[in-house]
């Protein structure tokens, strides 16, 4: 893009400086109403890279949407205001922004298309397959094939929740520099599941990070604000902000991870939150029978950080309980409370489990 260029998409011109929104259609629904995916459009005056932002994907991943919402109309929800982050006359490159995906999902509150399919399963989508993969094709054609980089935002499901953190696929120099500045204390390798938007589209040439933070079916502040530092932190690495990028001393990449597991079924009584460091063979929740009483235990099998924990308190034999990365105390402290490193020191964690898939 030279100075002064429009930015022209789904048939409509964006000039320089200027937002606007645009729909992706996909064609009527069951009453015959037109269906479609709202899009906006940040773009600058100045040259550089477009980058997407798609969030909701999974219909009741509700955290990603709200930090969509922030970065295109501030915190009091208007553009043009004193609080808005991103300054479209000072903006070097486009931004396509996606905040939700899946809107019949998140109409229905629940994770699937209306469908019942996982649409992150189904990219690229087929342009006369199912209503599910006309969406991953719509999204894939329109937005992904159009930006040189993407961050897709995400939540656990309903029944989990996570610890901020990124997933990456380790072996992808460009996604590494990506997820590197986004500024989690965590980062997860993963090469996404087999048709997931992550996978998919970094084997197209866009390179993609994903956002795990929080859990489903509400917006959870701290987890938005962590999107919304971290989208930011990546825009300043990508030279379209400036901006002084806010960096913990210490990061985690986890190649593998242990889940704590449920040895038997009742109910759950977690005595730790995501973020807790935990020592090996410490009580991190007990079991009871349906009058209360206890009758097991669950024992964390390493010391390190729980970065996802279940929330449902319903649980049989072998449910996973919580995701324990390995890590010292002592590091962890440092981690959480040293911050603004340009060079932050980096710990490699390798353990019996893959990563969870998005």
């Amino acid at each position: 893009m030279a100075d002064g260029d429009s930015f022209h998409f789904e048939g409509i011109e964006i000039a320089p400086g200027t937002g606007a929104e645009v729909s992706l259609e996909l064609g009527d629904g069951p009453a015959g109403n037109p269906r479609s995916i709202p899009v906006y459009i940040m773009h600058g005056t100045k040259p550089g890279p477009v980058l997407a932002l798609t969030a909701g994907i999974h219909g009741d991943e509700l955290n990603g949407v709200s930090v969509v919402h922030h970065l295109i109309h501030g915190d009091d929800h208007i553009a043009g205001t004193e609080d808005d982050r991103i300054a479209r006359d000072e903006l070097a490159g486009t931004i396509i922004c996606v905040p939700v995906v899946n809107i019949e999902g998140m109409l229905l509150e629940q994770r699937g298309a209306p469908d019942n399919r996982d649409i992150n399963r189904l990219f690229p989508g087929k342009e006369q397959g199912n209503q599910s993969q006309r969406i991953a094709h719509a999204l894939f054609q329109s937005v992904v094939k159009r930006a040189d980089f993407l961050i897709d935002l995400h939540s656990a499901p309903h029944s989990r929740t996570n610890l901020p953190h990124i997933r990456a696929n380790f072996d992808r120099k460009e996604c590494m520099e990506l997820a590197r500045a986004f500024g989690t204390h965590i980062i997860l390798h993963s090469s996404g599941p087999k048709g997931s938007l992550r996978r998919t589209a970094t084997n197209d040439g866009t390179p993609t990070i994903l956002l795990e933070a929080g859990t489903a079916h509400r917006f959870e502040m701290d987890a938005v604000h962590t999107g919304i530092e971290g989208v930011l932190n990546v825009m300043g690495h990508l030279g379209m902000i400036e901006r002084v990028n806010q960096l913990p001393a210490v990061r985690l990449l986890v190649r593998r991870s242990k889940w704590a597991r449920a040895e038997s079924g009742g109910l759950l009584y977690s005595l730790f939150n995501v973020g807790d460091h935990v020592k090996k063979g410490q009580e991190i929740a007990l079991v009871t029978d349906p009058l209360g009483e206890q009758t097991h235990s669950i024992e964390s099998p390493r010391t390190g950080v729980i970065v996802g924990l279940a929330l449902n308190p319903l649980v049989r034999a072998g449910d996973p309980i919580a995701n324990i990365v390995l890590c010292s105390a002592k590091k962890w402290k440092r981690a959480q409370s040293e911050f603004n490193a340009e060079d932050p020191e980096e710990e490699s964690v390798d353990d019996e489990e893959a990563v969870d898939d998005d």
